[in-house]
């Protein structure tokens, strides 16, 4: 079922009893499987997939959540795996975003609001509470739970059930429950061709956050003083600057 208002570019294909409401755009080349519904005013980009009984644009879920006119994006090249779902933003004329060439596997949740960079990869069954946002590159495993408003930096690497209550820095690996910060995410980042100079700032960087008599403050003034300020290491502090929920250490 297609509403009239849909645009659905040409070579869309959709799957046996999908919904398809209006106001929604899918771009060129994007397969749409069985049993899937598209809620409202959603917009995927060219090449996705959609595998059956997703659920994407769905309302949020807000107890005496009230309807308004909000959106789901989605970037090109994403694929999305059986029993996704993706909720729209409570907030009007405001949008829930996944980029490109992201993989969300069977039964991920993103929560209203979250902003999704591109590259990004959650595995099954974890979920994003509503506010979320995830950096570019970044690996989320499967069974992980995530507090609403929790920042996640881009090439970092979160392992299986872990619980995020606070901001998981840039280029690091977490794990576990509430989870801790373990160093650097050394195999992402050699994959991805950091240099051998920047991963050793970043895992120096990371060993001075760990140290236990130091607090943030000072951990970061330490970091100025002893690292060169290169991109990384500027990414790292402005992230660390700009935290309200406080960082995972």
């Amino acid at each position: 079922m297609v509403h009239p208002d849909a645009e659905l570019d040409d070579s869309v294909s959709v799957g046996p009893f999908t919904v398809i409401e209006e106001g929604v755009k899918i771009g060129a080349g994007t397969r749409i499987g069985p049993n899937v519904l598209i809620g409202k005013n959603t917009r995927i980009g060219e090449s996705c997939q959609v595998f059956h009984g997703a659920s994407i644009g769905g309302d949020p879920q807000i107890a005496g959540f009230k309807d308004v006119l909000s959106s789901v994006e989605i970037g090109e090249h994403t694929v999305i795996r059986e029993y996704v779902t993706i909720h729209r933003s409570m907030y009007e004329n405001k949008t829930t975003r996944i980029g490109h060439h992201c993989l969300l596997m069977a039964y991920a949740h993103i929560g209203h609001d979250c902003q999704i960079g591109n590259h990004v990869v959650v595995v099954n069954q974890t979920g994003l509470s509503g506010h979320v946002e995830v950096g570019d590159h970044a690996f989320i495993s499967g069974m992980v739970g995530i507090h609403q408003f929790v920042r996640i930096g881009a090439h970092c690497m979160v392992g299986g059930f872990a619980g995020l209550r606070q901001d998981v820095l840039p280029y690091c690996m977490v794990e576990g429950v509430p989870a801790r910060l373990i160093s650097t995410n050394s195999v992402g980042l050699r994959r991805r061709s950091f240099s051998p100079g920047a991963r050793a700032a970043l895992k120096k960087a990371f060993k001075i956050i760990k140290e236990p008599d130091l607090n943030t403050t000072q951990a970061v003034e330490r970091i100025r003083a002893e690292i060169e300020n290169t991109d990384e290491i500027r990414y790292l502090i402005e992230f660390i600057e700009n935290t309200s929920r406080g960082i995972i250490k």
